[in-house]
Parts: structure tokens; C-alpha cells; sequence
């Protein structure tokens, strides 16, 4: 805007040496100095006089309070009556309209934002967001008097339209934006300030408002769009005019704006949203509602995947509250797009974070079939509509029948009509484009991309729970395994079906053997007194056929005699029964329920003989057995009597001398060395001196040996690929492997990077060698 006005300057012109009589030098010299004395610049240079804050060189952040004033005074160059201040400068002026007076305000405004500060606009922004707090201020105490009175005047809604009390200002609005609509700035140089404060203005009003409320209903429409009516709208006509508020477009920017800034505040907080899911269900849909007018999907996504990757990815976090805030972020995404076109964007670190975990899949079959420890995983197995995961996803590249000519791709989040943006139930599950159609349980398998690892820690997890189950009850893992079936497919389970046959035979075959022991205890027992009577039997055992059991613990132990003898009895009567089979012990593993006599003394010091029952392994019931022989014994020499090391003798030990059965005192014939001895309750000093063992360890499964079994199939595999193929690279080998592997009981579902282990160990043990080039070939043996 720059209507026949040149730049002002205080400088004199300084002509230079023999021009002084040049005629294009006089009237350039004639022109400046008519230019400083035109009066568009006498009113500009008043405008922002010094006398006035808003000085060139000031920064106070008040300067906008002076503003209306000033804004006043420089209307007065427009009064009509004032055309004796112009009379000079008509000649001087370019004209740009036939109207004097449009020409005496393009020529004024010209010289006000060419003298302007760099601060000009902001203060104009300040102002406007000055008024608006203050109409919002007002608004607030309106409706706290609604809510308290019950009754309030009906055109407090629309706010003050005079000075402001409380607010520092003292003008008259409807003055100013006279001034305002006479200069004609709203439309030009002051829209952008304007728009800015009433964006800033809303951004806070919401933000102060929705923050954190999730589960409240409709907040955008009872709160957001009902402000804007009542506070920003009434005040937004008053600025620019009703006809230029309706014109302008106006209700709509607007309303757009509002949206804008409603997302922009939930976006903010989409990851407690979703940690707070389902809770935060309302404030998903409403968001959800609104994303279809502002199309801020892609800012949403980025900001997602931003704190994911920043507040949930990291080494602090529990697995299980991984797995948890994954599974809430597809149903948060799936209530927004469920197209899952934003779900592959924003869940691919956390992905890839869960793979790299060790104990991901075995989180993942605890929280299918625990009760206790599920949770929508655990309603995820039980789903009426489940399916198979081999018909979980579809992709419609895989479909048998090709696709007709009515074929249409899967709508997109950015070009969704006005039907609140949601994908109707036929495209949904038409299995048009990739995502959308898999379910939870799917999408986690997905992870690793073959169901074989969560079948093969079923199988571990299932062993532990069956082989600690004392009462041989399988009713729950029956269901367990029927819903598995169902999701997994019956091959996959067939070895965990076996498992549980197991377990249920044995049971049968326990009951038999017991009542065969039974029975010739009463025949042989038929005249004797009640102390030289047979004891019952207390041996039950777990009979597997190990070749569909995960691989077991083998540590070797040796009983106590005692305990020996039953377990020997117990063989030879099912010998007797399941001729020619005969029973393998797997010493340590199993569970014992011990009756120990303590000597307990009262406060008189008298000894009282107290039963206390134990549960414990059969290690802990052989070590505490041998003191039944001898009163003391040395770790090394139970060591001996065991076949166990001392340093697991020690830390055994450790369970009796904690439950104040043993203590330890120094041998009175071994140079000081600590041996164990039965404590009395009274030896408070030993108490609790060595360390608990910790829970959970001493498994049934053998993680390590069954690896190594696992890996033994492969290498004569890889033996059989470098024997006729010569030499060949890591991924061709893991290739290779998994391509013939996979019909195999041994399915291979190890990484590149644990072949690679895998290899170089074979490397040490010189069964292979590899090059510099990374091939890999058999070592030539002379």
C-alpha cells in the first residue's frame, strides 16, 4: 500500500559537486522536501511521536494501551471539515481513486506503516487479545452467576462493548474499531494480527477448558462451538461490521479455527489418551468427529509415534505395559481411521521394540490364558466372532477370485465425506487394501511374523503349569487349549493335546497303582499292631512321553533312602502294570509336602514339639531328610551324600536356615568351618542371616536344553546344505533353513542375528570356518 509517498527521512539532501544547477536535482530536492512537509507524513510522524510508548526504539510490551487513542487522532486527517490541511498536498499525490478522501487515506495509511516499527503488528495482536481476555473474563463470571443465581440477563453473553473494568483500559471499543473500519486496515495489514489473537485467544480457552477431561461427552459442542458463539462471534462482528462478518466468510474461519485449535489441544495429549483407554472413548470420538473438518491425521499420527517412541520405548519399561499401550493404541487409531493406514505409521517403533524383547511372547501367552494377569488380551481369545490368524488378515492380493471391474480401492482419511469420516461395515471387512480387517491377537503375532514361537512358549508355559499342578487338574487348561486351537489351528496344539493326555492318564494310572499298594498292605499288615503297620502311599507322579514335552531338567541328585524307597516302590508297580515300560525319574524336579516335628520352647523354658508342614522341592526334602542320621553336617559332605554341588547345597540350605529349621555354627573338629545343625526357636540371632532363594527359579522346562536340541536339528541341516552346496553366506543359509525346516517337528524361527551366533559357535568347536568374505564352509579334516 504505497500511494504517492516516499520514505521519510530527517537527513538533509546533499547534491553533489557541480549539480547544484542540474534541473533533475532541483525537483528531486523540491519533491523530498515536499514529501516531509506533505501532511499524510506530518500525521505519521505524530502517530509515532515520542512523546507516545510506541516509540521505533521502544519495546515496552504496554504499547498497545496507547493505541486507541492515537488511532483516534489519526482519524482526524480524515475529517471532511479539515480539507485546508490537504489543499498543498494535491498535486503531489498519485491518485488512485476518484474519491479525495479514499486518496487521503491511502496516502495517510501508506505513511504509517512505512514510518511503522517492527513491533507495529504485534501491538495491534496484543490489543485484540487484550479485549478478548477481557470479554472472556467477563464471560466466565457470567456464567459462574448462572450457576449460582440460576438467572442471568440474556446480554451479558455478548460482553462489554465500552471500558473494560479490571483490565487496565480505558477507551471505548466501538471508537476503536470505527477508527478501525475508517482506515480499512482490518482488511489488509491488520488481518493477520487480528487472526493471530483470536487464534492465540481460542487456543487458550479450550486448552483451559478440555485439558484431561476424557470422559466427558460433547465437550466441542457444548463448550467450544457454544463459546465462539457467545464470546468470539458477537465480538468479531463488532470489530469488522456484520456485513463484512458475513461476507467475508468470517463464521467459517471461525469455526475452522476453533476445530483447529480443539485438535490441536487433543493431539497434544493423544498419548494419555490412550494409555487412559477405554476410559478416554468419548474424547476419541469426539476427536475423531472433528479431525474430519481440520484433516490433521498426518500431525496426529506424527505425534503419536513421536511419544511412543519417547514416554513407552525405553529400557524402564514393563513388557506388559508395553504390550498394554500397544493394544490400546490400535483401538484408539481404530476409533479414528479403521482403515489402519495410521496404525502402520505410528505403531512400527513400537514394533520393532517388542521384537527385540526376549520375554515378549511368553507376556503375550501369559496374558491369553492367565485370568489374573490378561486382561483384554484374555477377552481377546474369548471373542464369539474369533478366527483363525490364518484367516485373521486378509489382503485381497491373496484372494483366489480375481477382482472385478467394480473394484475400488480403500478410502482414505483425507478425502472422507461428511458422514463424520467413518468407513461403513462392508469396507471394513471387504479386505480391500492392507489394514482393518485383523484383530488384535493377529496383529501381535504379526509382530514376528510366524505363530510358531507362541505356540513353542505355550508349550513351555503349559509344561510348568501342568507339572506344578499337584491335583492333576486339567479343566482349565482344556479350555485354554479348545480357545487356542481355535486361533492357532489343532496342528499347531497337537503336542500340547499330548501334554495334557499326559497329565490326565497319570492321574488314572496314580489312582491304580495307589490302590494296588493299598491292597497288599492290608494283606500284609493283617495281625500286626497299629506302629508296625505299612505307611500309605505318598509317591504321585507325572508320567510324560517326553518326546512331546519340552525338554526337561535333568540335574542328576541323589535321594535319601528314605525318599529312595518310595520312588523305587512306586517303579516296580508300575512295571507290574505297564510291562515292558519302566519309569525314568527326573530327580529334581517335582514337589514335596514335608511333616517336620520343631522343638519349640515357651517363655518357661519348657520344650514343646510343634508339626509344621513344608512344600518344597525334592532337593530341599533330601537335605533336610539326612538330619534324621547325623545331627551336623558340612556343605561339602552333603554335597557328597547329594551328588550336587556345594555351592547349590549352600544356597538351599539357605531355605531351612530361614524357616529356623537349621542354623549354622562352627565345627568344633573341622578347624572352625561352619557346618548346619537343627536349630531350636530360640536362636533369634539366626534368623533370617542368609540370603532367600529367589522365586520362581528352579523351573521344570530346561530353556538351555532344549536350544541345544533345537539347534542340533539345524546343524545337520546346515551340514547337509555346505556338504553339497560348498560354501555359502549367513543369509543364504538362513534362507535355506527356512525354507526346508519348515515342515519339520523342529520348526526354524531363530533371527539372522542368532544363526550367526549359532555359526560362529560351530566356528570354535572347528566344525566350520568362516572367510573373510563372510562365507561359510565345512573345516577339511586330514
Amino acid at each position: 500500500m504505497s500511494a504517492g509517498v516516499g520514505l521519510v527521512s530527517q537527513m538533509p539532501v546533499v547534491f553533489p559537486a557541480g549539480a547544484s544547477k542540474n534541473h533533475n536535482w532541483e525537483r528531486a530536492y523540491q519533491r523530498a522536501n515536499a514529501v516531509r512537509s506533505r501532511p499524510s507524513t506530518l500525521a505519521a510522524q505524530e502517530f509515532f511521536s515520542p512523546s507516545h510508548d510506541l516509540d521505533p526504539s521502544c519495546n515496552n510490551n504496554n504499547d498497545w494501551r496507547t493505541l486507541p487513542a492515537r488511532l483516534e487522532a489519526l482519524c482526524q486527517y480524515l475529517d471532511p471539515t479539515k480539507n485546508d490541511v490537504w489543499k498543498d498536498d494535491i498535486h503531489l499525490s498519485v491518485s488512485l481513486s476518484e474519491d479525495p478522501m479514499e486518496n487521503r487515506r491511502l496516502a495517510l495509511s501508506a505513511a504509517v506503516f512505512a514510518s511503522a516499527p517492527s513491533n507495529f503488528l504485534e501491538s495491534f495482536r496484543q490489543l485484540f487479545s487484550a479485549v478478548l481476555e477481557a470479554r472472556q473474563v467477563q464471560w466466565q463470571e457470567a456464567q459462574e452467576g448462572l450457576d449460582t443465581n440460576g438467572n442471568d440477563d440474556d446480554d451479558d453473553d455478548n460482553g462489554p462493548t465500552t471500558t473494560k473494568s479490571g483490565t487496565g483500559m480505558d477507551f471505548e471499543e466501538e471508537r476503536l474499531y470505527q477508527c478501525l473500519r475508517r482506515l480499512k486496515w482490518l482488511d489488509g495489514k491488520l488481518r493477520r494480527p487480528l487472526g493471530e489473537a483470536l487464534q492465540g485467544s481460542i487456543q487458550r480457552a479450550i486448552q483451559d477448558r478440555i485439558t484431561g477431561h476424557f470422559e466427558d461427552f460433547n465437550l466441542y459442542m457444548e463448550f467450544v462451538q457454544a463459546w465462539t458463539e457467545a464470546v468470539v462471534d458477537p465480538w468479531l462482528q463488532t470489530v469488522v461490521g456484520p456485513r463484512a462478518f458475513d461476507t467475508q466468510g468470517w463464521k467459517q474461519t471461525l469455526d475452522f479455527a476453533a476445530s483447529e485449535c480443539f485438535c490441536n489441544v487433543r493431539i497434544g495429549e493423544i498419548f494419555d489418551m490412550v494409555t487412559d483407554f477405554p476410559d478416554s472413548l468419548p474424547a476419541v470420538q469426539e476427536l475423531t468427529h472433528v479431525l474430519t473438518r481440520t484433516r490433521m491425521h498426518d500431525k496426529l499420527a506424527m505425534e503419536l509415534r513421536a511419544s511412543l517412541s519417547r514416554r513407552l520405548i525405553h529400557p524402564g519399561a514393563n513388557t506388559s505395559q508395553i504390550i498394554d499401550v500397544y493394544i490400546n493404541t490400535i483401538k484408539v487409531l481404530r476409533e479414528i481411521d479403521p482403515s489402519d493406514r495410521l496404525l502402520d505409521l505410528v505403531a512400527e517403533p513400537v514394533r520393532s521394540y517388542l521384537r527385540g524383547r526376549t520375554d515378549t511372547v511368553r507376556c503375550i501367552i501369559t496374558s491369553l490364558t492367565d485370568e489374573e494377569a490378561g486382561g483384554d488380551l484374555y477377552e481377546e481369545l474369548r471373542r464369539q466372532d474369533a478366527r483363525p490368524l490364518e484367516h485373521a488378515q486378509v489382503d485381497s492380493d491373496d484372494e483366489e477370485e480375481p477382482p472385478d471391474l467394480n473394484w475400488m480401492p480403500g478410502p482414505s482419511i483425507h478425502r472422507q465425506g461428511k458422514a463424520a469420516g467413518m468407513i461403513s461395515h462392508e469396507t471394513r471387512s471387504s479386505g480391500s487394501g492392507s489394514g482393518g480387517t485383523g484383530d488384535i491377537l493377529s496383529m501381535l503375532v504379526g509382530i514376528y511374523g510366524s505363530k510358531e514361537l507362541f505356540v513353542n512358549e505355550y508349550r513351555v508355559i503349559l509344561a510348568d503349569k501342568l507339572l506344578s499342578n499337584l491335583n492333576f487338574d486339567t479343566d482349565k487348561e482344556v479350555h485354554n487349549l479348545e480357545l487356542l486351537k481355535l486361533r492357532f489351528g489343532e496342528l499347531s496344539m497337537r503336542q500340547c493335546e499330548i501334554m495334557i493326555k499326559d497329565i490326565d492318564d497319570s492321574k488314572r494310572i496314580v489312582n491304580n497303582i495307589h490302590s494296588t499298594m493299598k491292597s497288599k498292605n492290608e494283606i500284609t499288615d493283617k495281625g500286626k499292631n497299629e506302629e508296625n503297620k505299612a505307611a500309605e502311599p505318598v509317591v504321585d507322579a507325572a508320567i510324560v512321553s517326553h518326546i512331546f514335552w519340552p525338554a526337561l531338567q535333568r540335574e542328576e541328585l541323589k535321594h535319601h533312602p528314605r525318599i529312595q524307597f518310595e520312588l523305587d516302590q512306586f517303579s516296580v508297580e508300575y512295571a507290574r502294570l505297564k510291562n515292558p515300560r519302566r519309569l525314568v525319574w527326573l530327580e529334581q524336579l517335582g514337589n514335596v509336602q514335608l511333616d517336620l516335628e520343631v522343638v519349640e520352647y515357651d517363655p518357661n523354658g519348657t520344650a514343646i514339639t510343634e508339626i509344621r508342614t513344608f512344600s518344597c522341592s525334592p532337593l530341599h526334602a533330601t537335605l533336610i531328610s539326612h538330619f534324621e542320621d547325623q545331627d551336623q553336617w558340612s556343605p561339602n559332605d552333603l554335597s557328597n551324600e547329594t551328588g550336587v554341588w556345594v555351592d547349590v547345597v549352600k544356597k538351599k540350605m539357605s531355605y531351612w536356615i530361614n524357616h529356623r529349621v537349621v542354623r549354622t555354627v562352627p565345627s568344633e573338629t573341622s578347624g572352625g568351618e561352619l557346618v548346619y545343625e537343627l536349630a531350636a526357636s530360640d536362636d533369634e540371632s539366626e534368623i533370617g542371616t542368609e540370603e532367600e532363594e529367589e522365586e520362581g527359579e528352579g523351573g521344570h522346562v530346561s530353556l538351555g536344553a532344549q536350544e541345544e536340541e533345537a539347534m542340533q536339528v539345524f546343524e545337520s541341516y546346515i551340514f547337509g546344505m555346505l556338504t553339497n552346496m560348498g560354501q555359502l553366506p549367513l543369509e543364504r543359509i538362513h534362507n535355506m533353513l527356512k525354507t526346508f525346516v519348515t515342515g519339520s517337528d523342529h520348526r526354524y524361527d531363530k533371527t539372522p542375528q542368532q544363526l550367526s551366533v549359532f555359526l560362529q559357535q560351530m566356528c570354535k568347536e572347528e566344525k566350520l570356518e568362516c572367510g573373510p568374505d563372510g562365507m561359510y564352509k565345512l573345516v577339511k579334516k586330514n
